[in-house]
């Protein structure tokens, strides 16, 4: 029995849709026979941590933006207040 190409020699033991590299066809493409369940499970992991992550900086984002606006709006009605105080009282007469 020759073991460096046992695969080659025992066709009956490959997976289900396996080809001849070792790769199962997938909806997705190609991926490698046996590592298909973890990765998928890690890259779920990774994507929620990730997604998690985007959202709160969503939120610190939105708080800076609400202080912001609040703050231009004193600014402004505050210049507005200065600038009508030195407008003369009587604006008819022009």
């Amino acid at each position: 029995m020759r073991t460096e190409n046992w695969q080659s020699n025992t066709p009956g033991l490959r997976l289900v849709g396996e080809e001849e590299s070792g790769s199962v066809l997938s909806p997705y493409g190609p991926m490698r026979a046996g590592l298909t369940t973890s990765q998928a499970t890690n890259k779920e992991a990774q994507l929620s941590e990730l997604l998690s992550s985007l959202e709160r900086e969503v939120e610190i984002l939105h708080s800076k933006y609400c202080e912001a606006y609040v703050t231009l709006t004193l600014v402004m009605e505050h210049l507005a207040r200065l600038t009508s105080s030195l407008l003369p009282t009587d604006t008819t007469k022009e």
